[in-house]
């Protein structure tokens, strides 16, 4: 498995423990049965993420969270359970090897830590969940069904790693 794990600008100290989000990022593809997935974590402040958010998204303004995906397809929630949904991306793309890149601002995961009443580092594992199920291919943008789906599987997520524990058999993913 490989996590990459890096700040922007390179080398800067957010005050935060980079090796704990990397395990953390580690343990979800654990659960996800999938250790041989390929994802980059980068941690970065206001400034960047806006220009990157302006670039990529048409949006001039600073966000939490950004993710890139590579090998996996977009997807549309179907009528299925959000655990049935992610076990199906799973299948459908047991061949994809990278999931891509997930971009979080630390100056905005403060802000949201202190608004939401957690500690930074929960805030972060939240927006690193809430990135890996975009670069699964899945939104929360299109409706209402779809952001209550998304919510789903992050807590699915957070849960199984909270509890060590895999979302599925793993031989049910075939790799």
């Amino acid at each position: 498995m490989t996590v990459y794990v890096s700040t922007l600008p390179e080398g800067k100290d957010f005050g935060i423990d980079l090796k704990m989000f990397k395990e953390f990022a580690e343990d979800l593809l654990k659960v996800l049965c999938r250790e041989d997935l390929e994802l980059s974590l980068v941690f970065t402040g206001d400034e960047h993420i806006r220009q990157l958010n302006r670039d990529w998204r048409k949006k001039d303004k600073p966000t939490d969270v950004l993710s890139f995906p590579q090998d996996f397809p977009e997807r549309v929630f179907s009528k299925k359970s959000p655990l049935e949904e992610l076990k199906e991306v799973l299948k459908v793309c047991k061949d994809c090897h990278l999931l891509g890149d997930i971009v979080i601002s630390v100056d905005t995961a403060k802000r949201q830590a202190e608004e939401y009443g957690v500690p930074l580092e929960e805030e972060i594992k939240r927006l690193i969940v809430h990135g890996l199920v975009h670069l699964l291919g899945f939104d929360h943008e299109r409706s209402k069904t779809d952001e209550d789906k998304f919510r789903r599987l992050e807590k699915l997520l957070m849960d199984a790693v909270s509890r060590g524990e895999t979302l599925l058999p793993c031989e049910e993913v075939e790799k």
